[in-house]
């Protein structure tokens, strides 16, 4: 009988192990559901080493945005990285279901880079592309208006202009002509203006060296406030020990300056990954 109980036991281990459920290995064993860039590269090339010194296998699944947190919820992966706060608050699990942020980790800024490089000083650009996008396009506007290009009076009246669409212009008072082009169109248009607004992926995607940005979104609230965070489930967080185990470890290398240094070389500087983004959220899970 009781070698008959052993047997059954070890079946249903290797039965749990193929499903990630908690017998044997698979307590080791992180599951991680992400978007492409940056969030699974710096998951496999940063984290999948210092991971397996701590004795934990990391498995990373490219899936879609609007996928994720749903993924997490129902238990098909034990996390997920690709969002920022705002938007992990706009998701509405309950009960177990309920999703919280471990930490954030980084920050991926708009910036502003030369275009025809026949203007290196940014105050003297008189032709600017921004993203399309409402959201993009906004951003694009403050840091303009943050970095003295625009005034008050120009945001104020570039973004209640309702007209403000794809293929439209908008002038300032001082003559600087701001042109709203889709984000597919950014990084091929781009020397057709003295700078363009490009949103970090952008960039990143379309291989624009950071060797033209002149400047970029750096104001420490909103790179806290929308830096991308390690999302994971609450309440399996605060009863389930080797899931909080597991969720710790991945915490704490995400926080390290391994990984920091890792995004800082491999984006060469697009990114923004430090003190300013890399914030432990832990002490606020209750």
């Amino acid at each position: 009988m009781k070698k008959l109980n052993l047997f059954v036991l070890s079946i249903a281990c290797i039965g749990s192990a193929l499903s990630f459920a908690s017998c044997g290995s698979s307590s080791k064993t992180i599951s991680v559901c992400a978007s492409e860039q940056p969030h699974a590269e710096v998951l496999k090339e940063a984290c999948a080493d210092l991971l397996k010194e701590k004795g934990y296998t990391l498995k990373v699944k490219v899936l879609d945005w609007t996928q994720q947190n749903d993924a997490v919820a129902n238990k098909d992966y034990d996390a997920n990285y690709f969002q920022h706060i705002p938007y992990l608050q706009t998701f509405e699990g309950k009960g177990d279901k309920e999703l919280v942020a471990t930490c954030k980790v980084h920050y991926e800024p708009l910036g502003i880079y030369k275009g025809n490089g026949t203007k290196d000083n940014l105050l003297d650009g008189k032709s600017f592309e921004i993203c399309a996008d409402t959201s993009n396009a906004i951003r694009a506007l403050q840091l303009l208006e943050a970095k003295g290009v625009l005034t008050a009076e120009d945001l104020a009246s570039a973004v209640n202009d309702e007209t403000l669409t794809f293929d439209t212009t908008f002038t300032s008072a001082s003559g600087v002509k701001i042109t709203l082009i889709a984000e597919e169109l950014l990084v091929a248009s781009k020397n057709d203006y003295d700078f363009a607004c490009l949103p970090c992926n952008t960039a990143i995607t379309g291989n624009v060296s950071s060797d033209l940005q002149v400047a970029k979104e750096d104001d420490p609230a909103q790179v806290s406030a929308k830096a991308n965070v390690l999302a994971v489930r609450k309440n399996d967080y605060l009863n389930n020990q080797n899931y909080k185990a597991k969720i710790d470890a991945l915490t704490d290398v995400l926080l390290s300056d391994a990984v920091s240094s890792y995004v800082k070389t491999k984006y060469l500087g697009a990114i923004t990954c430090d003190a300013s983004s890399q914030i432990d959220l832990r002490s606020t899970i209750k």
